[in-house]
């Protein structure tokens, strides 16, 4: 078994689907889960890491779950899934990441740039 978390399980209840599957999608928030997508570490008995699965609403679920689409849609809808659904974790601090607090110098090799009219120096 992969990674669990019931904070990130329970995390998908009443979210919107972050699958969207174009006239499949049901856009009822009341049957969305935590829809885990195909790693490594799937297979018979296995599910993935709680953190490589998406919100789906339960026709989107079936949809991937079941290979109703073709591997590129996918894939696409998976892949999409998967970034939404993080962007909504990082949101709410569910998930972490640690981001850089300064910012690199500009190059040496940029010049400053002078207004046209004026010839003030800008930076």
């Amino acid at each position: 078994m992969g990674i669990i978390s019931s904070k990130l399980r329970a995390s998908a209840k009443g979210q919107p689907c972050t699958f969207q599957i174009p006239g499949i999608c049901n856009h009822d928030s009341s049957t969305t889960v935590l829809a885990h997508l195909p790693s490594e570490i799937k297979a018979m008995g296995n599910k993935s890491d709680d953190f490589h699965a998406a919100f789906a609403c339960s026709e989107c679920h079936n949809y991937i779950d079941n290979h109703r689409l073709s591997k590129e849609d996918e894939l696409y809808f998976s892949m999409r899934g998967l970034q939404r659904t993080l962007h909504i974790w990082v949101q709410s601090g569910l998930v972490f990441v640690p981001q850089d607090t300064h910012r690199a110098k500009p190059s040496s090799k940029i010049m400053d740039r002078r207004h046209i009219a004026t010839g003030e120096t800008i930076r």
